[in-house]
């Protein structure tokens, strides 16, 4: 049944909707979990529901697919753990986005958020079990056009499902860095830089609290060498969390 609802949905655009652009709308937003994942995004118009996925960016060998519609779902099954794959979402001739995402090491409970799309990370040792919903991420980071860059170079560090669950982690850093007290800078341009010597994690925020860039810098002494001065976080009211 549902191999004769594609068809007739092929068949639809075929007939009638065919000369239709179709254009991304929302997403793809992915929820992972250590074996699967589901990807979700949406059109404009009715289309096809393909993934095109693999562990490397040239080599996307693997593919799902699922019903015709606006609002499309495909579930990744047999993935690894810990393991980063890269994805193509569209369909079987329009390709629409193309990223990566990190499944987790173990099982976690994800949840979406109904507002942005976002993927909320998980609750870990580290991390508060009740967190605040993070801002949409044009509010908390502060220069899109610099967004994608840092999550290809940065995501994986945090197991990053798409650019705006990284820019969610990255606000829920600064929120827990304000609660906890996380050693933390000040330069001469109010730039705050934030370290968690636990998880090895790195920020920087603007003087108006959004986010500049969040990072594992993997080497020892990376925040003894940053510039400012020392303070507090707990007491230092100068900087807002972007809402």
């Amino acid at each position: 049944m549902r191999r004769i609802r594609c068809f007739l949905g092929y068949l639809w655009l075929w007939l009638g909707g065919a000369a239709q652009a179709v254009s991304l709308v929302q997403g793809p937003v992915v929820a992972p979990t250590p074996t699967n994942a589901v990807v979700r995004w949406t059109t404009d118009v009715a289309s096809g529901s393909r993934v095109q996925f693999g562990v490397s960016p040239t080599r996307m060998d693997r593919r799902e697919q699922s019903d015709v519609g606006t609002e499309h779902e495909v579930r990744l099954s047999g993935l690894k753990p810990g393991t980063t794959y890269h994805y193509t979402v569209g369909t079987a001739r329009v390709p629409l986005a193309t990223n990566a995402f990190t499944t987790p090491v173990r099982d976690v409970e994800v949840t979406e958020s109904p507002t942005n799309g976002v993927v909320t990370p998980p609750a870990t040792a580290a991390t508060p079990t009740t967190q605040p919903r993070p801002p949409p991420t044009r509010v908390t980071w502060g220069s899109l056009r610099t967004l994608q860059d840092h999550f290809d170079r940065h995501g994986a560090d945090f197991a990053a499902a798409d650019p705006d669950n990284y820019a969610a982690q990255a606000w829920l850093f600064l929120v827990r860095a304000k609660t906890e007290g996380l050693p933390a800078k000040v330069d001469s341009e109010g730039v705050v830089r934030v370290f968690d010597a636990k998880t090895g994690a790195f920020a920087a925020y603007n003087p108006d609290g959004t986010t500049k860039t969040y990072f594992k810098p993997g080497r020892r002494g990376y925040f003894a060498d940053q510039p400012g001065k020392s303070v507090d976080l707990r007491k230092f009211s100068e900087l807002p969390l972007p809402r």
